[in-house]
Protein backbone atom coordinates (compact mmCIF):
# COMPACT_ATOMS: atom_id res chain seq x y z
CA UNK A 1 0.00 0.00 0.00
CA UNK A 2 1.14 3.36 -0.78
CA UNK A 3 2.70 5.88 2.08
CA UNK A 4 3.58 8.91 2.62
CA UNK A 5 5.53 10.66 5.51
CA UNK A 6 4.22 14.17 7.10
CA UNK A 7 6.22 16.40 9.69
CA UNK A 8 5.38 15.61 12.90
CA UNK A 9 4.32 18.94 13.54
CA UNK A 10 2.21 18.98 10.90
CA UNK A 11 -0.55 16.66 10.17
CA UNK A 12 -1.20 18.26 6.17
CA UNK A 13 0.63 16.07 2.87
CA UNK A 14 3.13 18.12 1.06
CA UNK A 15 2.24 19.90 -2.33
CA UNK A 16 4.24 17.08 -4.09
CA UNK A 17 2.48 14.24 -1.84
CA UNK A 18 -0.78 16.01 -2.97
CA UNK A 19 0.60 16.17 -6.40
CA UNK A 20 1.64 12.37 -6.61
CA UNK A 21 -1.68 11.38 -5.16
CA UNK A 22 -3.72 12.79 -7.29
CA UNK A 23 -1.63 13.10 -10.57
CA UNK A 24 0.50 10.08 -10.38
CA UNK A 25 -1.35 7.85 -8.86
CA UNK A 26 -4.85 8.75 -9.65
CA UNK A 27 -6.70 7.97 -6.60
CA UNK A 28 -9.64 9.13 -5.58
CA UNK A 29 -11.35 10.12 -2.44
CA UNK A 30 -12.69 6.78 -0.46
CA UNK A 31 -9.10 4.80 -1.65
CA UNK A 32 -6.63 4.05 1.31
CA UNK A 33 -3.18 5.08 1.84
CA UNK A 34 -0.55 4.96 4.87
CA UNK A 35 0.41 8.03 6.39
CA UNK A 36 3.19 8.21 8.68
CA UNK A 37 4.54 10.91 11.24
CA UNK A 38 5.36 9.85 14.70
CA UNK A 39 3.56 6.67 13.78
CA UNK A 40 1.98 5.29 10.94
CA UNK A 41 -1.81 5.32 10.18
CA UNK A 42 -4.32 3.63 8.07
CA UNK A 43 -6.42 6.69 6.71
CA UNK A 44 -9.52 7.23 4.24
CA UNK A 45 -8.35 9.62 1.64
CA UNK A 46 -10.58 13.18 0.86
CA UNK A 47 -9.88 14.38 -2.51
CA UNK A 48 -10.85 18.20 -3.95
CA UNK A 49 -8.80 20.91 -4.38
CA UNK A 50 -6.09 19.77 -1.84
CA UNK A 51 -5.61 16.08 -0.43
CA UNK A 52 -7.36 15.34 3.26
CA UNK A 53 -7.33 12.49 4.91
CA UNK A 54 -9.00 10.76 7.74
CA UNK A 55 -7.59 8.23 9.86
CA UNK A 56 -9.18 4.53 9.94
CA UNK A 57 -6.78 3.36 12.87
CA UNK A 58 -2.85 3.59 14.15
CA UNK A 59 -0.56 0.66 12.94
CA UNK A 60 2.15 -1.10 14.88
CA UNK A 61 5.50 0.25 15.02
CA UNK A 62 7.66 -2.22 13.30
CA UNK A 63 10.21 -3.62 16.30
CA UNK A 64 13.63 -4.01 15.17
CA UNK A 65 17.21 -3.23 16.20
CA UNK A 66 18.47 0.64 16.63
CA UNK A 67 21.52 0.98 13.91
CA UNK A 68 23.36 3.90 13.41
CA UNK A 69 26.32 3.99 10.13
CA UNK A 70 28.94 6.53 10.44
CA UNK A 71 30.03 6.59 6.96
CA UNK A 72 33.63 7.95 6.07
CA UNK A 73 32.33 10.92 3.62
CA UNK A 74 32.34 9.45 0.33
CA UNK A 75 31.55 11.64 -3.48
CA UNK A 76 28.49 12.50 -3.07
CA UNK A 77 26.85 10.80 -5.91
CA UNK A 78 28.11 7.91 -3.85
CA UNK A 79 26.50 9.24 -0.81
CA UNK A 80 23.51 9.06 -2.17
CA UNK A 81 23.61 5.24 -2.82
CA UNK A 82 24.90 4.61 0.34
CA UNK A 83 21.46 6.69 2.40
CA UNK A 84 19.18 4.98 -0.53
CA UNK A 85 20.09 1.40 0.23
CA UNK A 86 21.03 1.88 3.90
CA UNK A 87 17.51 3.17 4.69
CA UNK A 88 15.83 0.21 2.73
CA UNK A 89 17.82 -1.95 4.77
CA UNK A 90 16.48 -0.28 7.78
CA UNK A 91 19.26 2.13 9.18
CA UNK A 92 17.88 4.92 11.75
CA UNK A 93 20.73 7.32 11.82
CA UNK A 94 24.02 7.78 9.01
CA UNK A 95 26.05 9.99 10.02
CA UNK A 96 28.45 11.55 7.30
CA UNK A 97 32.57 12.28 8.50
CA UNK A 98 35.42 13.36 6.41
CA UNK A 99 38.19 10.75 6.91
CA UNK A 100 42.17 10.76 6.18
CA UNK A 101 41.44 9.47 2.57
CA UNK A 102 38.08 10.87 1.68
CA UNK A 103 38.45 12.43 -1.56
CA UNK A 104 35.80 14.96 -0.58
CA UNK A 105 36.98 17.09 2.64
CA UNK A 106 34.01 19.52 2.79
CA UNK A 107 30.57 18.37 4.67
CA UNK A 108 27.91 18.78 2.22
CA UNK A 109 26.14 22.01 1.89
CA UNK A 110 22.36 22.75 3.01
CA UNK A 111 21.26 22.01 -0.17
CA UNK A 112 22.92 18.54 -0.70
CA UNK A 113 21.81 17.68 2.87
CA UNK A 114 18.21 18.41 1.76
CA UNK A 115 18.47 16.00 -1.03
CA UNK A 116 19.71 13.62 0.91
CA UNK A 117 16.68 14.12 3.30
CA UNK A 118 14.51 13.59 0.67
CA UNK A 119 16.03 10.23 -0.55
CA UNK A 120 15.66 9.08 2.67
CA UNK A 121 12.36 9.91 2.51
CA UNK A 122 11.40 8.26 -0.85
CA UNK A 123 13.56 5.04 0.28
CA UNK A 124 11.97 4.78 3.71
CA UNK A 125 7.96 5.40 1.49
CA UNK A 126 9.65 2.36 -0.83
CA UNK A 127 10.51 0.11 2.22
CA UNK A 128 7.49 0.73 3.84
CA UNK A 129 9.56 1.72 6.70
CA UNK A 130 7.38 3.75 9.64
CA UNK A 131 10.29 6.39 10.37
CA UNK A 132 12.59 8.02 7.92
CA UNK A 133 16.57 7.83 9.52
CA UNK A 134 18.52 10.52 10.73
CA UNK A 135 21.21 12.19 8.73
CA UNK A 136 23.45 14.59 9.85
CA UNK A 137 27.63 15.38 9.12
CA UNK A 138 30.33 15.73 11.69
CA UNK A 139 33.36 17.78 10.91
CA UNK A 140 35.36 15.33 13.18
CA UNK A 141 35.64 11.31 13.98
CA UNK A 142 36.31 12.18 17.67
CA UNK A 143 33.79 14.37 17.80
CA UNK A 144 31.32 11.60 17.59
CA UNK A 145 29.70 9.71 20.51
CA UNK A 146 30.72 6.65 19.86
CA UNK A 147 28.34 3.68 21.45
CA UNK A 148 28.79 0.62 23.66
CA UNK A 149 28.34 -1.85 20.64
CA UNK A 150 30.02 -0.42 17.98
CA UNK A 151 31.98 -1.94 15.14
CA UNK A 152 35.11 -0.76 12.40
CA UNK A 153 34.56 -2.91 9.59
CA UNK A 154 37.93 -3.10 8.28
CA UNK A 155 39.65 -4.87 5.66
CA UNK A 156 42.41 -5.83 7.78
CA UNK A 157 40.22 -7.97 9.89
CA UNK A 158 39.42 -11.28 9.76
CA UNK A 159 37.04 -11.62 12.86
CA UNK A 160 33.51 -12.05 12.20
CA UNK A 161 30.96 -10.13 13.56
CA UNK A 162 28.74 -12.50 16.44
CA UNK A 163 26.78 -10.16 17.78
CA UNK A 164 23.40 -11.57 19.04
CA UNK A 165 22.09 -8.94 21.42
CA UNK A 166 19.35 -6.49 20.64
CA UNK A 167 21.47 -3.52 21.99
CA UNK A 168 22.14 -0.19 19.78
CA UNK A 169 24.75 -0.91 17.56
CA UNK A 170 27.02 1.28 15.71
CA UNK A 171 28.63 0.49 12.33
CA UNK A 172 31.80 2.56 11.16
CA UNK A 173 32.88 2.20 7.38
CA UNK A 174 35.66 4.48 5.40
CA UNK A 175 35.51 6.04 2.55
CA UNK A 176 36.70 5.34 -1.09
CA UNK A 177 40.25 4.78 0.00
CA UNK A 178 39.98 2.94 3.72
CA UNK A 179 40.56 3.47 7.24
CA UNK A 180 43.91 5.49 8.19
CA UNK A 181 46.06 3.71 10.63
CA UNK A 182 45.60 6.63 13.08
CA UNK A 183 42.10 6.54 12.47
CA UNK A 184 42.12 2.89 13.29
CA UNK A 185 44.39 2.97 16.37
CA UNK A 186 41.99 5.75 17.46
CA UNK A 187 39.03 3.61 17.47
CA UNK A 188 40.58 0.55 18.82
CA UNK A 189 41.72 3.30 21.63
CA UNK A 190 38.13 3.41 22.36
CA UNK A 191 36.54 -0.05 22.39
CA UNK A 192 35.74 -0.26 18.94
CA UNK A 193 35.68 -3.83 17.72
CA UNK A 194 37.33 -4.72 14.81
CA UNK A 195 35.43 -7.02 11.99
CA UNK A 196 35.15 -7.89 8.71
CA UNK A 197 32.34 -9.06 6.20
CA UNK A 198 34.24 -11.51 5.10
CA UNK A 199 37.43 -12.11 2.64
CA UNK A 200 35.99 -10.05 -0.60
CA UNK A 201 36.54 -6.42 -0.54
CA UNK A 202 33.53 -3.73 -1.13
CA UNK A 203 33.17 -0.59 -2.19
CA UNK A 204 32.85 2.31 0.41
CA UNK A 205 29.18 2.88 -0.12
CA UNK A 206 27.80 -0.85 -0.50
CA UNK A 207 29.71 -2.05 2.69
CA UNK A 208 27.78 -0.30 4.92
CA UNK A 209 24.64 -1.64 3.35
CA UNK A 210 26.41 -5.12 3.81
CA UNK A 211 26.93 -4.40 7.41
CA UNK A 212 23.45 -3.58 8.33
CA UNK A 213 22.26 -6.55 6.92
CA UNK A 214 24.76 -8.81 8.64
CA UNK A 215 23.84 -7.17 11.83
CA UNK A 216 19.88 -7.50 10.70
CA UNK A 217 20.20 -11.31 10.43
CA UNK A 218 21.20 -11.47 14.07
CA UNK A 219 17.61 -10.46 15.66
Amino acid sequence: MQRYFIPSEKHALSDTDQHHIKKVMRMKTGDHVIVCSESCHLVELIIADDVSYKTIKTLEKINKRKIILVQGLPKHPKLETTIKYATMAGVDEIICVPMRYSIVKETPSDTKMLRYHMIAKEASELAHRDDIPKITCIKDLKKIDLLTNTYLFDEKSNAIIQDKTAEPVMIIIGPEGGIHEEERQYLLSKGVKNTSLGPLIYSSEIAGVLAIQTLMTFL
